[in-house]
């Protein structure tokens, strides 16, 4: 019996000539469409929100709220179809098996007729465009990728997955650049962009992970972790969104320039309702913030010491309560001792904690304040008896309360008892020395590291990002004072109400004010550079989201510090989460592999396992440069001059803190009219950035600085999508200089 080999798939047939260009004119009439009825849904939704909101309403409460709703209703939707200065709104298709055509884009866009002209890139529908392959098409046979700018189809990207699917419909693969290649050797524009239209399947699979417990999303630099995170928010609004829009969404950063490289990535995909902050942006109002300590002093202010210290803090901010107070009533005068109402505010004190009740406090000044009011009353009562005069049985009724209301005596006891305070001035008694933190701190830190904390406040001329979490600390344990208390609206007397059966019901439905200071109700939280953050960090974050769902970002090799938490469950404890499930992203989409072996010589020294470095999959064809030079901050400055002139996109400069006003003065004289395309920054600083060319100041002085000094090292030399350069004397021995092209500077 003879063998008859597979003949396998049939052959796709050649594009003839002129099919590309047939089919990019095919794709452009397709987007103009989209582009055209998106523009309509958006002004018919404005006419609509300007039709409610003008709308005559009746008296009622009811019929105010109804037209509130309306115009907010119609005024989400036309949210919802803008974007912004985004690529396209199209930037997909899909040829399945079957014969369906499906387009992908930004948003869902259904014609007059009902027809689906195009698929929201997070619907179920659209989730082949990104996880199919030629191994397993999921009924895919031809993937197509669209390259715009604008209204504009430039190029296009064809992926045969099921070559059999596709000879039976007669479909060929009309090639062009890659378009993840494409998109990755672009220039930056100072801004991230979404990667909605080049997502990759390991990708693709944490943007749709349900939000259930803590995901860790961890990954070497250029994985796209944070660009992931965002997908994933916008993903999360799109299968629930009353639960997340109506509770809001909170992504923190580790710095304001990252909040503003990052701004833009989710209003380009449609959403606008997530609050974005910096650490920075947890402190109470106010507060100056401007860097951050060093490792060392870092640590102590995160460490949970702090949460008690927090608690004396306030203590010692009360001041002290007169020595003698005079009470009269009903013909009987009784001296009241300091001591005797010192241990009433001590209970009352006490009972203070840091709650999601309102156990604040100023929350309980009330409570103080009869507290006081029941002392005083105690006292009284057996000096009234004892002059042989009748005692009320009860105080409420007396009059009492109303004598000590209109004493001069008692009205001075009750300010000094239980006053408002304000947070920063709490803290920054502790600072400026005004109280004793040796004797606030006993027994909580060692004398070296109370020496420490007291010499780091001394000298600093601001609040830190690492101050950030203590003045939380204390913030939360004030509450809001009296003046900021949000108070019920008044009920209408014209407005009966809503009627539920027989009875008579007030409603008051309104949105949260989720960009509040003092909202602490979100229904999802993003962490970014979370390797950085202290325990006491962590506290202030989770306050935030109690009955959260979170994403937790980070690489371990990036930190910042040497302090816990140092393992992704520990962090998931901190925010008191038991279900943790930790991903990891493995390749590297910025990093170009000349720059990526060099990075994984730094990677070693700084005492990591290189071959845990992800994968880099483009060059750039340029070597990395070691510019010798012994006047660093010119020769920075002259290559800053050499990028700008020779090269367009963004550059990075980048120095240890004490160095970048000097450097910055010498960039701004050198890049003269190209200085917007140059930021120089600490390292820190430049932490979640990426720059096209990057210009490193003194690696040595980077790695000498802390004990995690070539871990920032790490996260200098892995900003650049392009170039590097780092510029260091002509004897240095930072890691990594042996695999750099040596040039002699001019300067």
């Amino acid at each position: 019996m003879s063998h008859v080999s597979d003949p396998g798939p049939p052959p796709l047939p050649t594009p003839a000539p002129g099919e590309k260009r047939r089919a990019i004119a095919a794709e452009q009439a397709h987007l103009d469409l989209v582009h055209d009825r998106v523009e309509a849904l958006r002004r018919r939704a404005n006419e609509r929100v300007a039709s409610a909101s003008a709308a005559p309403t009746g008296p009622t409460f009811q019929a105010r709220f109804e037209r509130d709703v309306a115009a907010h209703h119609h005024a989400s939707r036309a949210s919802r179809f803008t974007f912004g200065d985004v690529e396209s709104l199209t930037f997909g298709r899909l040829d399945l098996a079957d014969g369906e055509v499906l387009h992908v884009g930004r948003v869902s866009v259904v014609d007059d007729d009902g027809e689906v002209v195009l698929v929201d890139w997070r619907a179920p529908a659209a989730a082949a465009f990104y996880q199919a392959t030629a191994a397993v098409p999921l009924d895919v046979a031809r993937r197509r990728t669209l390259v715009t700018r604008g209204r504009e189809v430039r190029d296009l990207d064809d992926e045969v997955l099921d070559a059999e699917a596709a000879a039976k419909l007669g479909l060929t693969s009309v090639t062009g650049q890659g378009a993840l290649l494409a998109s990755l050797s672009r220039e930056r524009s100072g801004t991230m962009r979404d990667i909605v239209a080049t997502i990759q399947a390991e990708q693709d699979r944490i943007i749709r992970a349900p939000a259930t417990g803590t995901l860790v999303v961890t990954g070497g630099p250029g994985t796209g972790k944070t660009v992931v995170a965002l997908h994933r928010v916008a993903s999360l609004l799109y299968r629930d969104r009353d639960r997340f829009e109506g509770r809001g969404v909170l992504v923190i950063g580790p710095s304001a320039a990252f909040t503003e490289y990052t701004a833009r990535v989710l209003p380009a995909l449609g959403e606008d309702r997530a609050v974005q902050k910096p650490l920075a942006g947890l402190a109470p109002r106010g507060a100056r913030i401007r860097g951050w300590d060093t490792p060392d002093v870092g640590r102590i202010k995160g460490d949970r010491a702090m949460i008690e210290l927090a608690r004396r803090l306030v203590a010692a901010a009360l001041p002290p309560i007169p020595p003698e107070t005079r009470v009269s009533f009903d013909g009987t005068t009784v001296t009241v001792a300091a001591a005797q109402l010192e241990e009433v505010r001590e209970r009352q004190l006490a009972n203070v904690r840091v709650s999601e009740q309102a156990t604040g406090y100023h929350d309980r000044a009330e409570a103080a304040d009869q507290a006081l009011r029941a002392a005083l009353w105690r006292i009284w009562r057996p000096a009234h008896r004892a002059a042989g005069a009748r005692v009320p049985e009860a105080r409420e009724g007396s009059g009492f309360d109303a004598a000590l209301d209109d004493s001069p005596q008692v009205t001075m006891l009750r300010r000094c008892y239980w006053p408002t305070l304000d947070p920063i001035a709490v803290v920054a008694a502790a600072a400026s020395g005004e109280v004793d933190l040796a004797r606030l701190g006993a027994g909580l830190l060692s004398e070296e590291d109370l020496g420490t904390l007291r010499t780091a406040w001394a000298e600093a001329d601001g609040w830190t990002v690492d101050d950030v979490a203590l003045l939380d600390e204390v913030a939360t344990l004030l509450g809001p004072p009296p003046g900021r208390r949000p108070t019920a609206a008044e009920p209408d007397e014209d407005d009966p109400g809503l009627r539920l059966g027989s009875e008579e019901l007030h409603l008051e439905v309104a949105p949260p004010d989720v960009d509040a200071d003092s909202y602490r109700d979100f229904a999802h939280v993003v962490v970014d550079e979370a390797q950085d953050l202290t325990p006491m960090q962590w506290r202030a974050v989770a306050r935030r989201g109690p009955y959260a769902s979170w994403t937790v970002v980070g690489d371990l090799a990036q930190r910042s510090r040497v302090a816990e938490p140092t393992t992704w469950r520990e962090v998931a404890r901190l925010i008191g989460r038991r279900s943790v499930e930790i991903t990891e992203l493995h390749v590297n989409y910025r990093t170009p592999t000349e720059i990526a072996a060099l990075a994984r010589e730094v990677l070693a020294a700084a005492g990591h396992d290189p071959d845990e470095a992800p994968e880099a999959v483009r060059s750039s064809g340029e070597a990395p440069r070691h510019l010798a030079a012994h006047d660093l901050p010119a020769a920075a400055a002259a290559e800053v001059r050499r990028l700008t002139s020779e090269h367009g996109g963004t550059v990075g400069v980048l120095a240890e803190p004490a160095a970048v006003a000097t450097l910055e003065e010498a960039v701004a004289t050198e890049a003269g009219d190209e200085a917007d395309r140059v930021r120089v920054l600490d390292v820190r600083s430049a932490k979640g950035l990426e720059f096209d060319d990057v210009v490193v100041m003194d690696p040595d002085a980077i790695v000498a600085a802390s004990s995690v000094g070539t871990h920032q090292l790490y996260v200098a030399i892995t900003r650049a999508t392009r170039r590097l350069t780092l510029v260091a004397p002509p004897d240095s021995a930072a890691p990594g200089l042996d695999g750099c092209e040596r040039v002699d500077a001019a300067v």
